[in-house]
């Protein structure tokens, strides 16, 4: 696009009616392609929600993370059960582990 000084002294209107003219024509041509391209990303975005079935696939991900959190409940409490008898079986073992861990956390505690 070429820009041309004006001279406020000598204006031409029909030279300032053309120019008018014609950014009023690549202004609508503007408009006509932003139009499209929104009508047709929105098009898109309405397929994809429509089509893909989105709603049955969150419902099928509830569902499994259901069995995986139920899962994950069971393995904790078999864990708790593991580690409550080991106690029970060498309590003084026991004790020295968890200060050691203590000691190790502490430890890591204050270098940060």
């Amino acid at each position: 696009m070429k820009s041309k000084t004006f001279d406020p002294n000598n204006i031409d209107i029909n030279v300032l009616k053309d120019e008018f003219n014609r950014f009023r024509a690549e202004m609508a041509g503007m408009k006509d392609k932003l139009g499209a391209n929104a009508s047709d990303a929105l098009d898109q975005m309405n397929n994809y929600l429509n089509g893909s079935n989105i709603s049955s696939r969150l419902a099928n991900l509830e569902q499994e993370l259901e069995v995986l959190g139920a899962k994950l409940k069971g393995t904790g409490k078999d864990a708790v059960v593991k580690l409550e008898s080991k106690v029970v079986e060498r309590p003084i073992a026991s004790i020295a582990i968890a200060f050691g861990v203590g000691l190790l956390a502490s430890q890591l505690i204050r270098r940060s």
